[in-house]
C-alpha cells in the first residue's frame, strides 16, 4: 500500500467519524429543537467516544476501506454496519448504565446515518479518494481464463486497476517470445501490477515473479490449490536444509470443542428468535402453491457423510422429476413467486440452524454439495474433495465474498483458503458479512 493511499484511508475514516458525530447532533435537534436537555446529552457526550470506535471497528470489519470494492457493496455494508451500532450503542448504554440516553435518538440517527454516510461515500467512491488514478494492470493468461476473469475483476475506478494489455498464452510455446515483447517495449515501464491466471505454469510464473520483484512491479495472481494449502505449510530444518511441512486441512482440535458449542448456542438463539417469522414464512408458501412447506435434500458434510439439508420449499412440487438434478438460475421458472423472494433474502435457509443444532454442519463452513454435482466437479477438480476435511456450513467465505453464479473452481478456492485460515475471529467476520449478502441480489439470488 502507498503511502497516498494509506493517507487517504486515514482521512476517510476521520471523515466517516464525523459525519456519524454529526447524525447524532442532528437527531438531538430534530427531537428535541434547540434547547438540548442536559439530563439526556450530557450522558450522550460521554458515550460518544465508545460509539465512535465501536462504529469505526465495524467499517473494518466490513472492509469499507478496501480500494477493490463496488457502490453496491459499499451501501449494502453501510446498512449493516448502522444496524449493528444500533444494537451495539444500545447494549453499551446498558453496560455503563447511561440509562438517559434516549432510545428514540439511536434510531433517528440511524436514519441520518443512511442518508448522510451513504451520500458521503457515494461522493467518495465516484470521486476515487481511495486511489486518484487506477493503476496499469497486464494480464497474463489462456484467452478463455483471461475473458472469465476479466468479468470478475472489476477494472473500472473503483477496483484501482486498469488493465489496459494482455499477454495471450495461445499454446506452451509462446510464452518466452510474447513476454520477451513485453520487457522489452516501452509499454512495460508504464505497467504497475501483473495480474496472472491461474493458467500459466509453474515456470512462467516464477519468471514473472522474478522480473516483478526486479522492477518494483506489483503481482496478482489466481492461485492454485497447493498454492493455497501451502499458505499454512511450517518450516523445519532437516540438518541445514529448510524442509516445507504440510499439516493438511483436517479440523483443529483445539478450537473444534468451543466451536460446535458455540454453533449449538447460537442455533439455539435463531430458532427461538425467528420461530415466528419461520410461521409467516410456512404460511406464505402453502397459500402460494401446493407442496409441503420444508424441502429435504441429500447433501454430502463432512469426510462425505450423507444428511439431509432442510430448506424452505421454494420451487413446484417434484421440481426435478422430469429433469433430474440441475443447478437453479436467476430466470428458473420452477421458483414459485414467494420461493423468489425466500432466495433473494437467503431466508429459505432458516430451516438449516435445525442441520446446525444437530450437529450436521456448522454455522460457517464449506457450504455443503449434493453428491451428483460432486461426482460432476470432481471430473475436472480432483482437488474438490479436500473441501470435505471440514464440517460444512450454512455459510462460508465463498458466499459472502463470491456470488451465486460463481463457479466451482474458484468457490473451491475460498472454500481451502477458509480451511487453512480459519479462526473464531474469521467465523465472527464471516458472520457479520453475511448479512450484507442478503442485501445484494447478485450475491444473494
Amino acid at each position: 500500500m502507498t503511502s497516498s493511499v494509506r493517507l487517504n484511508k486515514i482521512i476517510l475514516a476521520m471523515a466517516d467519524a464525523g459525519i456519524y458525530a454529526l447524525s447524532f447532533f442532528l437527531s438531538f435537534y430534530l427531537r428535541y429543537g434547540w434547547e438540548l436537555p442536559s439530563y439526556n446529552f450530557e450522558p450522550f457526550l460521554f458515550m460518544l467516544p465508545w460509539f465512535i470506535i465501536a462504529f469505526i471497528t465495524l467499517l473494518v470489519i466490513y472492509d469499507l476501506y478496501s480500494i477493490y470494492i463496488k457502490f453496491d457493496e459499499i451501501l449494502a455494508s453501510l446498512v449493516c454496519v448502522v444496524v449493528l451500532a444500533i444494537i451495539v450503542n444500545v447494549s453499551l448504554s446498558f453496560i455503563l448504565r447511561q440509562f438517559a440516553v434516549p432510545r428514540s435518538i439511536f434510531l433517528i440517527s440511524g436514519l441520518v446515518q443512511i442518508i448522510l454516510l451513504g451520500s458521503w461515500r457515494y461522493f467518495a467512491w465516484r470521486q476515487g479518494l481511495l486511489i486518484k488514478n487506477p493503476r496499469p494492470a497486464l494480464i497474463i493468461g489462456y484467452p478463455g481464463e483471461i475473458r472469465k476473469l476479466l468479468t470478475s475483476v472489476n477494472v473500472a475506478l473503483e477496483k484501482g486497476l486498469l488493465v489496459c494489455r494482455e499477454i495471450r498464452l495461445n499454446n506452451k510455446d509462446n510464452f518466452e517470445l510474447a513476454w520477451g515483447n513485453f520487457v522489452r517495449s516501452s509499454a512495460a515501464l508504464e505497467i504497475e501490477v501483473i495480474l496472472i491466471c491461474s493458467s500459466v505454469g509453474q515456470a512462467e510464473r516464477e519468471e514473472i515473479i522474478g522480473y516483478a520483484l526486479e522492477t518494483g512491479k506489483m503481482v496478482m495472481l489466481v492461485p492454485g490449490v497447493y498454492e493455497i494449502l501451502l499458505q499454512q505449510a511450517k518450516m523445519v530444518s532437516a540438518g541445514d536444509a529448510p524442509i516445507m511441512q504440510l499439516q493438511g486441512v483436517l479440523d483443529h482440535d483445539k478450537i473444534e470443542v468451543f466451536k460446535r458449542l458455540t454453533d449449538f448456542v447460537l442455533a439455539l438463539v435463531a430458532i427461538t428468535l425467528l420461530t415466528p417469522l419461520s410461521l409467516v414464512i410456512a404460511l406464505a408458501i402453502k397459500l402460494d402453491s401446493p407442496g409441503p412447506v420444508l424441502y429435504a435434500q441429500q447433501r454430502a458434510g463432512q469426510r462425505g457423510r450423507i444428511f439431509n439439508l432442510y430448506k424452505f420449499r421454494t420451487m413446484i412440487l417434484d421440481a426435478e422429476k422430469l429433469s433430474g438434478p440441475v443447478l437453479s438460475d436467476s430466470d428458473d421458472k420452477r421458483v414459485t413467486r414467494v420461493g423468489r423472494l425466500l432466495r433473494r433474502t437467503r431466508m429459505d435457509e432458516i430451516p438449516q440452524f435445525v442441520n446446525v443444532l444437530v450437529g450436521d454442519m456448522s454455522l460457517v463452513g464449506p457450504r455443503p454439495e449434493r453428491p451428483h454435482f460432486i461426482q460432476e466437479y470432481s471430473a475436472e477438480l480432483p482437488e474438490f474433495s479436500y473441501r470435505h476435511q471440514i464440517m460444512s456450513g450454512l455459510t462460508g467465505l465463498a458466499q459472502v465474498e463470491g456470488n451465486y453464479t460463481t463457479d466451482p473452481a474458484n468457490k473451491l478456492r475460498y472454500d481451502l483458503y477458509y480451511a487453512q485460515k480459519k479462526s473464531l475471529l474469521m467465523d465472527l467476520v464471516i458472520l457479520l458479512r453475511t448479512a450484507r449478502v442478503m442485501l445484494q441480489r447478485k450475491k444473494a439470488s
